[in-house]
């Protein structure tokens, strides 16, 4: 056949012509079946966009290309009849052809193919430089009748596979999920007799799927087929950076609901204000916390600040505030000012304000004021300082005398200092006779004065002794004296240098010292942490801890370590520096040195396991008497005792008559507040308190039911599921009880029972 045929293919082997050889196939009775392609030269593979050693020698059938035989039925009167015949006909890709044949053999014809011409379905041709599909919808569903080569590359099949694929359903192509939607997009176009336009994800061959947007222009829609030619734009990217942007404005409006709950919670008061270049102020948010410190609804608030923040301090602090403020923006620099503050709504308060400034491209300012109540801290610094001063009073300066005794003459020479500084001479024979009735001088005292001279004569050396005195008419004060020989040529005693020293307040600093080293020792036990540090030789003299977590984090062999590790165990940024500030060696000694011993500062520590807590430290300076070194005692003190105190105090007030008790929830440990403390035992426990309650009550049914419903275990797991737990219990004289319990707000694994009559 090849050898025959030869002879008809040769011309046409470079010809610009497109040129093809069909076989036509029929089954037996006339009728043909198939078509064989048994010649293809390059401008009809470039025409048809099919390549042609891929179609030469194969039926249409195996290319799935069977619907395609109704077109070519004219070839079937031409390669039998002899005739030659022109008809038209649409290539895969939808390009309208006008194919001329005629028989070169019997059963095989010769066609020669012209691009123009008119397309059988009316529409015009696939465009060639975007992807593109020839769509039928019908009652068998959605089928690809013809595509060109740019949706070839986009779902990576071949032209073969898609129209066999095609014809057997277009769903094949499109993921499962967005199939319905495809589909009924297409359905109502094709009803309504407009265009489609949808987005779906389209199954490539190596099973990835790219999100694709179709442009269905309905061609015709006839006998229930709808036939549309779509165009294929790949928007994978555009649909991605959708779906990342929404995911991004989702998170974004997530935190910002979360950043506006969390200011609605913060336990400070909280506003947000803009300074305009114009000098307008706006408030722009408040939070509840500094509506409740106020007592002044949101709305009103707003409008107070922004008509005049100063406004809620009082007239003789306000300019100075503002200047201040003005100051503090200028050198761009945080504001901390703690003052009173008066809403007209409610008391006054005494609050700490830090404003942080906030410079913006369009010459405005931020404004970020945080604003703590401080008005129980400021009335304990107002005490701390007045009992300060009275300190200060009570302890006197010093005053001195000096001795220049002659022995031989009796005669004493006395240049006494006032603690103003004023000095007072004279003389006074007959010194050591007149010391046994010297007014000045306690009668206690006056003999062991007197024997200490006479010792200083027969023994030379310094030799020192106390006594007691009152030089000033002020009452009795405690007296240093100190001796020193000197000799004559002979190597006898001529004369005695004396000191006698005030000593009344260095020894009460001692006492001081002694009593201060030992409240430290016992109060090591109740609190987190607690160390005594010798700012002098830098050394860290004593440490405990309540937890060696603590202990390890907080303590080093040096006292300078020891406060940088204090402070790096506060979280908070602000607390940790004025943490530092305060507790700074230089700080404390400058500090001692203008007569200021104690300290204290409110702040969070991280505590390991237990998270972060609440705590105060505390710390007080005094002077060893033993080796004038400077220390200072430091605790921590857990503040979660004060405030479960609080809270207990506040539930005996609003329950007259009820008793009060706190349980720890992990050993049953009980603790009686109130009239009830006086009645418990410190080893008491739920187990040991329900029992004796149950030895009070009469046998019963009952009792064994009320026994499991008042144990430790049945309330712990109802309190998971309620937030308290109440019981109605017979008392042992024939009325009832109410039982109560819930756990401790802000004191964890605490338990609060309340039992009174009902």
């Amino acid at each position: 056949m090849a050898k025959h045929l030869d002879k008809f293919t040769r011309p046409f082997q470079n010809s610009t012509i497109p040129f093809a050889l069909a076989e036509v196939l029929t089954n037996g009775r006339g009728e043909m079946v198939d078509v064989v392609c048994r010649f293809l030269n390059p401008a009809a593979a470039e025409l048809l966009q099919i390549p042609a050693k891929e179609v030469q020698g194969r039926r249409l059938s195996q290319l799935g290309l069977t619907a395609s035989l109704e077109a070519l039925s004219p070839l079937q009167t031409v390669a039998f009849s002899g005739s030659s015949a022109s008809f038209p006909c649409e290539t895969a890709g939808g390009q309208a052809l006008s194919v001329t044949c005629y028989q070169v053999m019997y059963g095989v014809v010769g066609c020669l193919l012209d691009p123009g011409g008119k397309a059988p379905g009316g529409g015009p041709p696939l465009p060639e430089t975007v992807p593109a599909a020839v769509l039928e919808l019908g009652r068998g569903g959605l089928r690809c009748s013809a595509c060109n080569r740019g949706f070839c590359r986009l779902t990576g099949h071949s032209q073969k596979t898609l129209l066999r694929q095609g014809a057997d359903t277009f769903s094949a192509l499109v993921l499962p999920e967005d199939w319905p939607a495809l589909l009924q997009s297409l359905l109502d176009a094709a009803r309504e007799g407009r265009n489609g336009d949808q987005d779906f994800r389209l199954l490539q061959g190596d099973g990835s799927a790219v999100w694709v947007n179709l442009q269905a222009e309905l061609l015709s829609s006839r006998q229930g087929t709808a036939v549309f030619r779509g165009l294929f734009t790949d928007v994978d990217r555009l649909r991605r950076q959708e779906a990342a942007l929404r995911t991004s404005l989702t998170r974004q409006e997530t935190a910002r609901r979360q950043a506006e709950a969390l200011l609605d919670h913060l336990p400070v008061g909280f506003c947000l204000l803009r300074l305009r270049p114009d000098g307008g102020l706006e408030t722009l948010r408040v939070n509840q916390a500094l509506c409740q410190l106020l007592e002044l609804p949101p709305e009103l608030l707003a409008a107070r600040l922004a008509e005049d923040p100063g406004g809620f301090v009082p007239a003789d602090q306000r300019e100075e505030l503002l200047a201040a403020a003005v100051r503090a923006r200028e050198c761009q620099l945080p504001f901390h000012r703690i003052c009173r503050v008066d809403s007209g709504a409610g008391p006054e308060r005494t609050l700490s304000v830090h404003v942080v400034w906030e410079a913006q491209p369009d010459g405005s300012y931020l404004l970020s004021v945080t604003c703590s109540d401080v008005s129980q801290e400021a009335a304990a610094d107002r005490e701390y300082h007045i009992r300060a001063q009275l300190c200060d009073l009570l302890l006197e300066h010093t005053s001195l005398l000096t001795l220049d005794y002659d022995p031989r003459a009796d005669l004493a020479q006395v240049q006494r200092y006032s603690p103003g500084g004023r000095r007072t001479s004279r003389t006074i024979s007959g010194y050591l006779k007149s010391l046994s009735t010297a007014p000045a001088l306690h009668p206690e005292d006056r003999r062991r004065l007197a024997s200490a001279i006479r010792r200083a004569l027969t023994r030379p050396g310094t030799i020192s002794c106390s006594y007691r005195a009152d030089y000033e008419g002020t009452g009795w004060r405690q007296y240093q004296v100190s001796w020193m020989s000197l000799f004559d040529e002979h190597g006898d005693v001529c004369r005695l240098l004396g000191k006698a020293e005030d000593v009344t307040s260095r020894q009460a600093a001692a006492e001081h010292f002694r009593q201060l080293a030992a409240r430290h020792r016992r109060q090591a036990k109740s609190v987190l942490a607690s160390a005594r540090l010798d700012l002098t030789a830098n050394q860290t003299l004593d440490a405990k801890a309540a937890s060696r977590y603590l202990l390890r984090t907080l303590f080093d062999r040096t006292a300078d370590a020891c406060l940088r590790r204090m402070a790096a165990a506060v979280p908070e940024s602000e607390a940790q520096r004025q943490f530092a500030a305060l507790f700074s060696p230089e700080a404390l000694g400058a500090a001692f040195s203008a007569g200021s011993f104690q300290f204290s500062l409110d702040h969070p520590v991280a505590a390991g396991k237990s998270g972060t807590l609440r705590a105060r430290t505390v710390a007080e300076i005094a002077e060893n008497p033993d080796t004038l070194h400077l220390e200072v005692f430091f605790q921590l003190q857990d503040r979660r005792e004060r405030d479960l105190q609080a809270a207990l105090l506040e539930g005996l007030i609003q329950r007259p008559g009820t008793a009060v008790l706190t349980a720890d929830a992990a050993t049953g440990r009980c603790r009686g507040w109130g009239p009830a403390a006086e009645r418990l035992r410190e080893d008491t426990t739920c187990r040991s308190l329900a029992a004796w309650y149950f030895r009070q009550l009469p046998p019963s049914r009952e009792r064994a039911a009320l026994r499991r419903a008042v144990s430790l275990e049945a309330m712990l797991a109802r309190l998971e599921t309620a937030p308290a737990v109440e019981l109605t219990l017979p008392a042992p004289d024939g009325s009832a009880l109410r039982l109560r319990c819930a756990r401790l707000e802000g004191v964890a694994d605490t338990l609060l029972i309340t039992a009174g009559p009902l």
